[in-house]
Parts: C-alpha cells; structure tokens; sequence
C-alpha cells in the first residue's frame, strides 16, 4: 500500500505521522506539495490530508470519477463515496483510494481496518495485558494488535468479538472499556453528568463528547476559561492563586475544578490548564506543561504532564490523558452481562 502526504506542513508533523505509522506498514511513501489532477493510483493508496488540502483532494477525485462532492456530516466527499468521520473510500481503476483528514485524531481507515473490535484496557501495563489476554485470543485464534496510546491507557485492535470473549476478557481485566470512550461515557454515565474547565485544550474536550449522538444525557455544558481574568470571574479562581502559582499550576487547576462543579451542578468535572505551544514555555514551565484534574463533589486528583510534540498533538495527549483519568476516578468500566 502506498502512502501519499499532501502539503508541506507533513514535512514537520512528526508526531502524527508516528501515531498513523503505529496502524500500518506502508510499501511506499511520498510527500507532495500539490495533487495532480490526472492523479492514477498504481497500488491500493492511503491519501494523508490537512484542513489545507482536504478539499482540493476531493473535488480531483471527484472530477476523477465523474461524480459530484456533496456534504456529509460536515464532511466534503464525492457523492458515492464509503464514508466515516473524516475519511472516505472509493476505488479508481480497481484500486482502493482512502483519503483521510488528519488534524489530531486519527479517523478510522477504512483501507486496512473495514471491521475491527477495539478494547481499551486501563491501569495496567503492556506486559501484563498481553500475559492475560493472549491465552484468551490463542483459544480462539484471533489475531490482535496491542498499542500505548498517548493517554497513558493500552488499546487492543481486532476482530469483532462476541458476548462470549468479551465476558472473558472482562473477567480477565476489569478496568476495560470496549469500543469509542466517548460513546462508553454517553451511554453508562448518565444520570450523572460531567462538564468541563478547559484552557489550553480549548473545548477539544467538550466537541469530541459532543459530536456523538445522545451526549446531552450526560453532559450539559462547560466552559472555556484561557485568560486568567476569564478564569478568576467564571470559575472563581482566586487572583492570589493567578499570581503566586500562575495559570499552568496545580492550585489553580485545583479552584478550576471546584468552579466548574460549582456553576454547572455536574457531578463530575474535568480541569485542564497547561502551554501548547510553540510559544509560552519558560524554564520551569516549558511547552508541553500540563496540569489536569478531575473531580466529583466530594474530591479531587491533579496530575503534571511534559508532553512533547506540536501545538495539537500536545492538546490531543492532554485530552486523552484527561480521559483516562475519569475513567479511572469514576470506575466507568464495561460490565458483563
């Protein structure tokens, strides 16, 4: 399979490039500033886009196979196109053609994964996962992949599993979650509801809950505080804590919490304050510092990260370090039937 990145800015994004790299083994790689418009693949081809040259690729491809791009979900894609949250199939000249936009998240890849089960298995390391689940799997001879996402929990992908593997891996390792995480807090959280304090993420948080269907059950807004005067008259975060600790500190992020609880009348809430980047950093505090908290009514846990990466990449690993760190507090596990 071939890989073709288009755009300068891949040249210098790394750390996605890696994250994409963990899933497949490409034959061959090209880095292209522009796409041609007589474009022929010679192999199946996974086409790399930004929001720069996502569109320009589609509307080639769909001049290419003579149909028109249309908008689904918010995404632009030829009309007769198989289609997920940023990634779209077609077939030219009986290859398979896979155009995905990659901004932060990796959407799913249709070109090598059509059906896959994914289980995330949290506080547990690598070793002792593949000790519990591989006699599992040898059992039935299923094939899987294990990874250390950048949430700090492992991710397992296979193939779709039945009821009856799944009870045994969850007998084997409890602190399980099969599937989407976000949809996992949609449909096991509720009546509960969770907000969010968010800073240097922006409300990534927020939108990655929210893009899935019946997110209102559980969530009913959340705030975004980037200026410290925003975060002292929202979230009534103290000025003292501002000036003596700074935004991107464990105290500060502690009353970020207890504001967001506060106004929102959740019963959990997730605090992020840190530096993206590229610019900000100091000697103590340098980019890729990020203090993230979680809370419910009655406490409360703070964790330092150094992230290293570009501005989104370190925005992506603070929202799934935050992630994780729910799951955790709040014991949202899958549960047998």
């Amino acid at each position: 399979m071939e890989i073709l990145f288009i755009g300068k800015e891949w040249l210098f994004k790394n750390a996605l490039k890696e994250e994409l790299f963990r899933y497949i083994e490409p034959t061959n790689i090209k880095y292209l500033n522009g796409f041609d418009i007589d474009f022929k693949p010679k192999n199946d081809t996974l086409i790399v886009t930004s929001h720069k040259t996502y569109p320009l690729v589609t509307r080639i491809i769909s001049n290419i196979l003579n149909q028109n791009p249309v908008i689904k979900e918010n995404l632009l894609i030829p009309e007769n196109a198989k289609y997920s949250k940023n990634s779209f199939l077609v077939k030219i000249d009986n290859y398979e053609v896979n155009v995905i936009l990659f901004e932060d998240i990796l959407p799913e890849i249709f070109i090598i994964s059509p059906q896959y089960e994914k289980i995330n298995i949290f506080k547990m390391d690598k070793d002792t996962a593949k000790m519990l689940i591989e006699p599992i799997f040898n059992a039935t001879k299923t094939d899987y992949t294990i990874i250390e996402n950048e949430g700090g929990f492992l991710e397992i992908y296979t193939e779709p599993l039945n009821e009856k593997i799944k009870k045994e891996i969850l007998n084997a390792i409890p602190f399980t979650i099969f599937g989407d995480i976000f949809e996992h807090i949609i449909k096991n959280l509720p009546p509960k509801k969770i907000t969010f304090a968010e800073s240097c993420t922006g409300g990534l948080i927020a939108a990655n809950l929210t893009k899935h269907s019946g997110s209102s059950n559980c969530f009913d807004g959340s705030v975004v505080t980037y200026a410290n005067r925003i975060k002292n008259e929202w979230l009534g975060v103290e000025n003292f804590t501002l000036e003596k600790y700074g935004a991107v500190s464990e105290q500060t992020v502690k009353e970020m919490l207890l504001g967001a609880i506060e106004i929102s009348k959740a019963d959990y809430a997730i605090a992020v304050s840190g530096i993206a980047g590229p610019t900000g950093g100091t000697p103590n505090k340098p980019v890729g510092t990020v203090y993230i908290g979680v809370s419910n009514t009655k406490e409360l846990k703070v964790e330092l990260h150094h992230f290293k990466g570009d501005r989104n990449y370190i925005q992506y690993q603070a929202m799934m370090n935050a992630i994780r760190m729910f799951i955790t507090f709040s014991n949202l596990y899958s549960k047998g039937n």
